[in-house]
């Protein structure tokens, strides 16, 4: 993510760098020296079908004389992410720890979990001045309390809400002469249309217990900003007149409205009966319904997702049909861009063995190509092929695709080699849509803003358990009476300590508002 004023400069920059940087070795060795320490690092996704071997003996051949380490991956699936995550911090066994939006990441902050990097930075100049091409201040605007307890993403360009849509089949949109889905009214209407055929009849159009989320964007079109995540305060939003003051996001109009849609869909089948028992994201679910033609559509797909996995995917085995992907936040009445601040992160985690070590590994995957490749891209002929200057998965199963999450940094990307003309047509959609908003962004006001809930442990556990207990299943429409349900519900947050939770949110709030 950038801020606007940097944007255009940045562009350049990019291509530039990128260029410069691929084809080519920066066998440097760094002054290391020491028993070889061997890092473990959490990976969230699904391990290659194969080539994980190869994979480890190309970095070995580079951080073993280079570094004296080596890194070895263990994989937790998507889904049940958030929980596996906070378990495995706890261990101590794993030296890198991935954090953002899908993860507990500030809280597990706030209980000394990961190491402050302001500490090693001396250590690793080249890390510090690639992210200063990003701006001068880019780690620094990470920082929590003070402390830098990550290593961002380097995402260029991205808008700070969350780029989730409806991703649809557009060829039966066109059979079934419906309007072109630009809105709630319009993709509601799809979705009731497709249960009227028989192969559907009897199937969930709706598998994601996101989905509240997705209404909330489409409903409110940007009246509201987030003060962290949905994931992380989900009962909190600020008003984006007024982005200083904090309110009850169950007491707005619009969640009324978000209920009522989920008491309604619930009702007539649209929700998967299920609901409450998926996992936090369904994507693969859902991805695999379509792939069996079981449902024509899938709600709380990220955009990346829809170029990189499920039209790829789709394409293979239905090549005859087309898509169609609605962005909820289409609507929004102001788009903002923010730093990396919001960015997700890589952590060490403060139980590691060899900090220094670790860092410089960071930094090595940050500004040395021949890392950045095996650890986002994995083993060449395995996992991708090169065509040129470009990237290509033609033939290579999305089971056989590696990835280390949250490395992404787009100095050292490389462009994907374009499909077929479907395909193509939907990301150059996507890439000249979010052009456009990056133009007429402005900074996001909250930008750097980290609520530090210490000293609130008990009432964070109590809020914990009143969500998956009542909130939950509130959103899910597992109420008959939604009135009395959203009763019920803010009885029993009020009851865990909420009140004391936003009160405290809005001292930091004022705080940082007088700070900045």
């Amino acid at each position: 993510m950038k801020k606007a004023g940097v944007m255009a400069g940045l562009l350049a920059a990019v291509m530039c760098l990128v260029s410069g940087c691929h084809g080519t070795e920066m066998e440097e060795t760094v002054d290391v020296t020491g028993e070889v320490v061997n890092f473990k690092a959490l990976v969230v996704g699904t391990p290659p079908d194969t080539g994980m071997e190869e994979i480890y003996a190309q970095l070995d051949a580079l951080t073993v004389p280079e570094l004296q380490c080596t890194i070895r991956f263990e994989f937790i699936p998507w889904g049940d992410e958030r929980k596996q995550i906070n378990i495995a911090t706890a261990s101590g066994e794993y030296d890198f720890i991935p954090g953002g939006v899908f993860s507990d990441y500030r809280t597990l902050v706030s209980k000394n979990a990961f190491l402050d990097l302001n500490e090693y930075l001396d250590l690793v100049p080249k890390l510090q001045a690639h992210y200063a091409t990003y701006s001068e201040t880019a780690l620094e605007d990470c920082e929590i309390g003070g402390g830098l307890y990550g290593i961002p993403q380097f995402s260029m360009g991205e808008i700070m809400e969350s780029n989730e849509g409806f991703f649809y089949r557009e060829d039966l949109r066109k059979t079934w002469g419906l309007e072109e889905i630009d809105g709630l009214e319009a993709m509601e209407a799809y979705l009731y249309r497709a249960k009227e055929e028989e192969r559907y009849r009897d199937q969930p159009m709706i598998t994601d217990n996101r989905i509240w989320q997705s209404l909330w964007l489409m409903l409110t079109k940007g009246k509201y900003l987030e003060v962290g995540s949905m994931l992380e305060t989900p009962f909190v939003v600020v008003e984006a007149t007024d982005p200083y003051t904090v309110i009850n996001r169950l007491e707005t109009p619009e969640f009324q409205q978000v209920l009522e849609y989920i008491r309604k869909w619930r009702r007539d089948g649209i929700l998967a009966s299920d609901l409450l028992a998926a996992s936090d994201n369904e994507g693969a679910r859902g991805r695999d319904m379509m792939l069996a033609d079981l449902k024509p559509c899938e709600t709380n797909v990220p955009d990346w997702s829809v170029t990189a996995s499920h039209i790829p995917d789709l394409t293979r085995e239905h090549p005859e049909w087309e898509y169609g992907f609605f962005s909820y936040i289409k609507g929004n009445e102001q788009q903002y861009i923010g730093s990396l601040a919001d960015a997700s992160v890589v952590s060490i985690s403060s139980k590691t063995r060899d900090p220094e070590k670790a860092i410089r590994l960071l930094e090595k995957i940050h500004t040395d190509q021949r890392y950045y490749d095996l650890v986002k891209y994995g083993a060449e002929g395995i996992h991708y092929h090169k065509v040129g200057d470009y990237i290509s998965f033609e033939e290579v199963p999305v089971a056989n695709r590696f990835g280390w999450t949250v490395c992404t940094d787009d100095l050292l990307s490389y462009e994907t080699v374009p499909a077929n003309g479907q395909w193509n047509q939907v990301e150059q959609g996507l890439t000249e849509w979010k052009e456009n908003l990056a133009k007429e962004a402005v900074s996001y006001p909250l930008d750097g803003f980290t609520f530090l809930a210490s000293g609130l442990e008990r009432e964070m556990d109590a809020l914990e358990t009143a969500e998956l207990k009542y909130f939950q299943p509130l959103v899910c429409g597992y109420y008959d009476d939604m009135e009395k349900g959203l009763e019920e519900t803010l009885q029993a947050l009020e009851q865990a300590g909420l009140d004391t939770y936003l009160t405290d949110m809005q001292k930091q709030l004022n705080q940082w508002k007088l700070e900045k």
